[in-house]
Formats: structure tokens, sequence, C-alpha cells
């Protein structure tokens, strides 16, 4: 037996062989190895160092609720309800205007239901920015701050609802943050929108058409909004079977007890009246509507008035059409009026061509009635002939002979009623009682008002206004307002986007960053003696954005120090 030495991954290591003898030969055999040369000493494990020990709680909610609390601090949203609705600036614990702010920014991301906002709440970082604890936002506690802003005072009789004086103030704050260029005043937008009930108990929830003349149970929303920045300066609810022109006095009424300057009013035709417009002026406002084709004035102005397709007359171009203005000063309404004839020459010719196809079409379809008629009597032939004529009576003039030889149907059309049409296609008339404003810009400021449809519309689809499941008339209307300060958190949200790009897409782009801002989770995270505060998922592209909308500071690490460790 022999000992060798054998080196391996830079050690010695002992190897046992014995000698044979091959064929004559001597050779080494391996037998075991026996360990390392020099054996190794075991050197002891480091001291566990604390920082090597992580533990973390539970994570929250954290970044679409904590941009949305900065926004609503900003107009110091909690503290004016509670100024209002308390009577005193600030109010210590789960006040009415902490836990509303709070119900807002929840209909703004994930609405839910007042009976789903206490388990919803506590998995958000909302608690800890307002300084409340989990356990104050109870459904109990949800529903006594909606009677804070709107309640029924039995000893007078009568509602006691103080959020117009809400709205008013936090108004002025916007405005004193976000002025409006010097020499200009506020143009304002107004519209009305239904709002679907599940109860029968409410008693604004009337049977009302909505825009698909459908006949159902609801009430009415009324907005007036911001040309500038889209930011609402009041809301108004009515019954389901009220319509917009019996709003308007309202309306004048709530913007002459208001803090805004007067300056111009953009509503729909169908609000427009003598009355209404004398209103307004008398208000001090300006008025910017479409006047109704049922108006006989405004149809002899269109009718007898043509205008020149030129550069210097052509006041807005889209895919949707060309549309050209005039501005003339003719009777309405009593008075000598400024107004604005606009005319869209692509949508005049569409309009042509499709009544003359309609036109031709029920001239074939009555050429086929002639070879059908036979032995009918002549109520038949009438309601054939009504059938193939359709929507188009008022031009085509159907004619049954009685029985005997020759043709038993004839008919013929109405060449002036369809040249005076021709001369009405594409054409309105819009009532612009500002003598400085351009055909162009008065055209341009009505076309334009259709922002406060996309208002409706995100109040409809991201916050989930309807249906409506409160029953009592003070609770809806105290919920209506909530639904309001969403929007007002999102229009302030839009605002800010709007102002870092010159395209007008802030309505998708401030939904895709909340969605965004909505994955990203606070945890704390204790390493040895330091306790951290960590924002998981936050995205590059997030941060930018906040960083260039003035919140570089928000969703930013912290870290506090634990001497107990």
């Amino acid at each position: 037996m022999s000992i060798k030495r054998r080196k391996k991954h830079g050690r010695v290591y002992l190897e046992e062989h014995r000698t044979i003898r091959v064929n004559g030969k001597v050779k080494s055999l391996y037998v075991r190895s026996l360990g390392p040369e020099d054996p190794v000493t075991k050197k002891p494990k480091p001291r566990a160092n604390v920082f090597d020990r992580l533990d973390h709680g539970p994570s929250h909610r954290a970044g679409d609720v904590a941009l949305l609390w900065e926004l609503a601090k900003e107009i110091e949203m909690p503290e004016t309800i509670d100024g209002i609705c308390c009577g005193q600036r600030n109010v210590d614990g789960p006040s009415p205007g902490k836990l509303l702010t709070a119900w807002a920014i929840n209909r703004a991301i994930d609405p839910q239901s007042c009976t789903k906002l206490e388990s919803w709440l506590p998995t958000t970082d909302l608690p800890r920015l307002m300084g409340l604890d989990p356990g104050d936002f109870t459904k109990v506690a949800f529903l006594t701050a909606l009677d804070f802003v709107c309640t029924d005072d039995r000893d007078a009789g009568r509602l006691h609802d103080p959020t117009a004086r809400i709205d008013d103030a936090l108004y002025r704050r916007w405005r004193a943050l976000h002025p409006l260029p010097a020499e200009e005043k506020e143009t304002l937008a107004y519209d009305l929108t239904s709002v679907l009930f599940f109860g029968v108990s409410y008693p604004l929830a009337e049977l009302g058409y909505n825009l698909e003349k459908i006949l159902r149970r609801q009430a009415n929303l009324a907005l007036v909004v911001s040309r500038r920045d889209r930011f609402p300066l009041a809301y108004f609810v009515y019954g389901g079977s009220r319509n917009a022109p019996s709003t308007i006095k309202n309306l004048i009424l709530a913007l002459q007890e208001s803090s805004v300057e007067p300056g111009t009013l953009i509503w729909d035709r169908g609000n427009v009246s003598g009355e209404h417009v004398e209103s307004a002026t008398a208000a001090g406002w300006h008025l910017i509507c479409g006047v109704p084709m049922s108006v006989n004035e405004a149809r002899d102005i269109l009718e007898r008035t043509q205008l020149e397709y030129s550069h210097e007359t052509l006041a807005r171009g889209s895919k949707g059409g060309h549309v050209y203005a005039v501005k003339l000063e003719a009777p309405l309404y009593g008075k000598e009026r400024n107004l604005v004839i606009c005319d869209n020459r692509e949508r005049g010719v569409r309009n042509a061509d499709a009544r003359n196809e309609a036109l031709a079409a029920i001239d074939e379809d009555l050429q086929e009635l002639v070879t059908r008629i036979g032995n009918w009597g002549e109520r038949r032939i009438h309601e054939e002939a009504g059938k193939a004529v359709g929507a188009f009576g008022a031009l085509v003039i159907p004619k049954v002979n009685r029985k005997g030889d020759g043709t038993r149907l004839s008919w013929g059309f109405k060449k002036q009623d369809i040249h005076r049409m021709e001369r009405l296609d594409g054409k309105w008339l819009l009532l612009c009682t500002d003598p400085v404003l351009s055909a162009k810009q008065a055209t341009n400021l009505y076309l334009e008002k259709d922002f406060i449809e996309k208002v409706f519309r995100t109040l409809k689809t991201s916050e989930e206004i309807v249906p409506v499941r409160h029953r009592l008339e003070w609770r809806v209307r105290a919920y209506l307002f909530v639904c309001v300060l969403a929007y007002r958190l999102l229009a302030m949200l839009q605002d800010r986007l709007r102002k870092l790009s010159d395209k007008d897409d802030t309505w998708e782009r401030a939904d895709t960053l909340l969605q965004e801002l909505g994955r990203v989770e606070r945890v704390r995270v204790r390493l040895g003696r330091q306790v951290k505060s960590w924002y998981l998922n936050l995205s590059g592209k997030s941060r930018e954005t906040l960083d260039k909308m003035g919140y570089k500071k928000l969703l930013k690490e912290e870290v506090e120090v634990d001497l107990r460790v």
C-alpha cells in the first residue's frame, strides 16, 4: 500500500493506492481517498445583522387615492364642507368633510355603494392620509355625513340644503388658485340630463322621457360648467317630468346669488325664448344659443339669406364639414338682435341627397303600388299609400280616385316646400347678444359646448351615478352632491394634464393615469432599526407625469428609525 498526494481545486488531497502486477508490469490501483492533507478549520458564522431581517406589514392602495386627496386639499374641500355644515372651520376626527371627500374619491376611481364603503376604505391609504382610524369609516358615519349637507327640517317644513353655498365656496377657492386671464370673463355652459331611479318613494323620481324618448321613472340633474377648465360652478336637481326650458329662471337666480361675475352663457336652442333672453341679459349675462326652427322669424331669416362661401366667412373646418358664418342684425322676439347664420355645406348637401333619395324611392313604391291595386277599396289604397309615403307626408300628396276607368292612384310633390327645405339645408341660426364677438368666435363657442356632454358621460360611466338607490329626497340630493364633488376632482386632474400638452385628450390621459396609479400599493418594511414605506408598482412614466404636474414629493419613500430594536 502507498499514499499519494493529488492537487485539486487549489488544495492537496491524500489517496491510498496499492501496487499490482499485470502481464509483468507494475501498476498502481486507486483504493480510496483519505481527504485533504490539511483539514479545514470551520470558521464561526458571522453574527446576525439586524438588517438581514425583513419584516413587512399589509399593503394598501395608495397611488390614485393619494393624488386625489392632494387635489381635494388644494381647494380645501373637507374644510369648506365642515365650515359651512358644522359652523366651524376645523373639525377633529371623522368630520362630514373628510367622510364625504373620501366618498367622492371612491366615486372617481372605484365606485362602491354606501354599504361597501366601510370595507373598501381600510384597504386604501386614505385613513392614514386623513389621520383617521379605519374603523371610523362605517355605513352609519357616511349616511350621517350625507345628512349634514342636506337634511329634512321638519320644524320648518322644508329641506335644509347648504350645497349651493358649498359649490360657490369651492368655485371661489378654485378661481383664486387658477384665475381667468386678464380682461376675460367666465363663459359657462348649461345643460340637463336624466338620472334613472330604482325606487318609487322618492318624490322627484317622476315619469319622464329621456333622450331616446323612453318613458321611465327618473329625476333630472342640471350642471353649470366653466368652458375654460371644465370646473363646475353649481348643480341642480329637478323632477323627472321637468324639461330644460322650465329650469332657466332657477339658473339665472342661482348665478345672481353666486360670486361669479357675469360673463357669457351658452345653452341649447331648446331652452331659448324671448322671456329667457330678457332674463339673462337683465342679469348682466351675454347669451349664445341656437334659435329653434319653430320660430317663424328664424326660418324667414335663414331662407332669405344666402351665405358667400369664402375664406372670410369660413368659421370652422372639420371631418364633419366646413361651417361658414355671417353676422347680422334682424328682428327676433320683438327686438333687433345680434344674430349669426351658420351653414355647413357638406351637411346641407347630404341632407338634400338623402331627401331626394327618399322621395325617389317613394315615387317608385307608389308606381309599383298602382300595379297591385286591382279592385281595392279607397280605404285600403289610402293605407298602402300612407305606408309608402311614411314621414314625407308633408311633401308628397297621394290622391285616390273613385272606381272607374283610369288610374285609381295619383300623387304629386310639393315642389315649393321642397325648394324651401333646400334653402334651409345645413343652416342654423344663433343668437349672440355680445356685439364684440365675431361670427367665427360665436360659432365656435357654441359648437364647443359639447364638453358638458362629456361631463355627463363621466358622471354616468366612470362614476356610475345611475341608478340611484337612495330613496329619501335629502339623501338623494346629498348623494348627487358627492358625485359632483368627485367630478370636481377629475376636472382638476384634467386641468393639470391639459397644461402639459396641447392635445385635446385629457379625458383619456386622466383615466389612464388613474388606472396606472390604482395599481400602486404602499407597504411598510422593517429593515433592522429602519421602517420604510415602499410604493410598489409605480412605473417610471407615472412618476414622470406626477413630477411634471408638481407632485414630486407624492409617493416618495419615507424612513423612520425605531430605537427599540
